[in-house]
């Protein structure tokens, strides 16, 4: 057994969709807002892995520089939610519905069967994650927040590149993420 990475596979966006990500993260008190630089959206999350599969999916990630996954397109978030219902635990902002971005899931989903990696199996909800919480939020402050932001849209932007991270948690503070390989999303 080799060294063991936390891995997942996310798209940043370009920094003038985080500024404007960023004028969201705030009128809720008791959440703890994500810090700009790990504003992402997870394309697949693949939990602790052996450095020897790590090479293995960087490879098979690799592979749709092909033209497996095809080339770059445009996204455009849109609207907020939370996970967890009535115990809400992560605020999100969501992302328009788009064929080539479920398209580079499924890329990312057969890289890591390809390269025996284990992949949680609930459905595919884009996101990015604004803030988590604990418990000492107002379920009321947070509907509010959910109404005025419900209507919410980004300008589209492009992603023609997607990236492989390792995480690194923190005993206090916010993980650190690394970026250990990039894909560019090149056209046919």
């Amino acid at each position: 057994m080799g060294e063991m990475l936390t891995l997942f596979a996310a798209i940043t966006p370009p920094p003038h969709i985080i500024r404007a990500i960023e004028k969201l993260q705030r009128g809720i008190e008791g959440v703890h807002w994500i810090i700009p630089e790990n504003l992402h959206i997870t394309l697949g999350y693949f939990g602790l892995v052996d450095t020897e599969f790590a090479k293995i999916l960087d490879h098979e990630l690799a592979s749709c520089e092909k033209g497996g996954a095809g080339g770059g397109f445009k996204l455009t978030l849109s609207s907020v939610d939370v996970f967890g219902g009535s115990r809400p635990h992560t605020l999100w902002v969501g992302i328009e519905p788009n064929a080539a971005l479920h398209a580079l899931h499924a890329h990312v989903r057969g890289a890591a069967k390809r390269a025996h990696i284990e992949m949680e199996t609930r459905k595919y909800t884009p996101h990015i994650s604004l803030a988590y919480m604990k418990g000492g939020v107002h379920l009321a402050d947070l509907s509010r927040y959910i109404r005025r932001n419900l209507h919410y849209r980004s300008k589209a932007f492009l992603v023609d590149k997607f990236a492989l991270y390792s995480s690194n948690q923190q005993k206090s503070g916010p993980n650190i993420y690394i970026k250990e390989a990039n894909y560019p999303l090149l056209g046919r």
